[in-house]
């Protein structure tokens, strides 16, 4: 059961992170405020989704990853409803805002109980199968949400988040049991230590910022395509949500076949490879390829995208044994801090260099990510940096 479960915990988190992305206007009209206004509900659930992940992290580590990726399940749930109710823009802020605290500890949780329950050989595969919920979720929620907007309302989608929420946070309780027990409560010098643990070491640094990169090169991009389209007249929300969506449907193929790749080549030629096909969704909609093949290039950046990340996070898994948890919230904090990022500078460097000149420079940062960590995490292993296992 458990193999069903955090995937799917993963499924939820994915549908509150994007159900709002293609609701700003939505929200706009019914309470009658901007478009600038309305877009800070997404701001204001990514930044606690980035910034509550390192103080959940130790919680996880030292009261128990379950109960903790249970609490964050139940405390989804209500935020959820929160929104759905929500009886004006501001209770909908907040309960964005606490979303945002609660679902970010769930894919920390579930791939930290992952690689504690999978030997080593196994890892990779299996933390690929976790991370298909994920993405599942995203493909759901960028072709999906925007749809069903204009079939029923924005309360609805939420209205059936919640339920979907409360069924992994049903099932749970009923199948997931704890094992830790905590002697006492956690300590601030606690959390230090984990952390020290993990910051130490060489390889944490390559892995994290190669994250923030891959967040700042692929997920900046995406608020862009609709515009991009739009001017070349090519299309405009609809065909960006089906760029998305492919993107995802790539990464997805990726989380189904990972298995079979590792039996003809290494973690470090998976990403080198990677690199290379991950760059192709930007380069192609910078060359303006004609639809629908740029939906092809989106979905080879999705699986080029997703050989480097889930190579990362099975390097993640092996920075300690003692301390996961709190490896993969600086890792998603890394990764998310990114996307926070990656619109603003695709903003200011497209009134420097216009949007396809950008679209090549986040090409190119998507290429070099693969080879570039390929190399050093093995010069780090032959050095004997921080290394537990290869």
């Amino acid at each position: 059961m458990i193999n069903f479960l955090l995937p799917f915990c993963a499924f939820t988190s994915a549908i509150s992170a994007r159900a709002m992305d293609p609701l700003v206007s939505s929200l706009a009209q019914d309470f009658g405020i901007s478009l600038t206004a309305a877009a800070v509900a997404v701001t204001l659930y990514a930044l606690p989704y980035s910034f509550g992940q390192p103080i959940l992290g130790p919680l996880g580590d030292h009261y128990g990853k379950i109960r903790i990726l249970k609490t964050c399940l139940w405390v989804q749930c209500a935020s959820l409803l929160m929104v759905a109710l929500a009886p004006s823009f501001n209770v909908l802020l907040a309960g964005r805002f606490i979303g945002g605290v609660a679902s970010g500890g769930l894919m920390p949780m579930a791939l930290a109980i992952v690689a504690d329950k999978v030997p080593p050989a196994q890892r990779q595969s299996a933390i690929a199968r976790n991370v298909t919920g994920s993405l599942s979720g995203l493909i759901l929620a960028a072709s999906a949400a925007g749809l069903l907007a204009v079939w029923f309302n924005w309360r609805a989608i939420f209205g059936i988040a919640t339920a979907i929420s409360l069924t992994a946070a049903v099932l749970s309780a009923i199948y997931l049991r704890e094992t830790v027990v905590a002697t006492r409560h956690i300590r601030f010098s606690d959390a230090l230590a984990s952390y020290r643990e993990i910051v130490t070491k060489r390889r944490a640094w390559i892995c994290f910022s190669a994250v923030a990169f891959e967040g700042i090169a692929l997920f900046g991009m995406f608020p862009f395509i609709a515009p991009v389209l739009q001017m070349r007249g090519q299309g405009g929300p609809a065909e960006a949500g089906f760029m998305i969506t492919a993107c995802g449907i790539g990464s997805l193929v990726f989380t189904l076949i990972v298995r079979r790749l590792l039996r003809i080549a290494s973690r470090y030629r998976l990403m080198i490879a990677g690199g290379v096909l991950a760059m192709m969704g930007p380069l192609g909609l910078g060359l303006a390829v004609p639809l629908p093949w740029l939906g092809l290039f989106f979905a080879t950046s999705g699986f080029g995208y997703m050989m480097v990340h889930n190579s990362i996070h099975a390097e993640v898994a092996e920075l300690t044994t003692t301390a996961r948890t709190s490896a993969f919230a600086l890792h998603s904090c890394a990764f998310f801090t990114g996307q926070a990022i990656g619109p603003l500078v695709f903003a200011f460097g497209m009134a420097a260099i216009t949007a396809a000149g950008m679209l090549y420079v986040f090409a190119a940062i998507l290429m070099l990510i693969g080879p570039t960590i390929s190399v050093l995490l093995r010069r780090a292993y032959a050095t004997g940096s921080g290394a537990l296992v290869h």
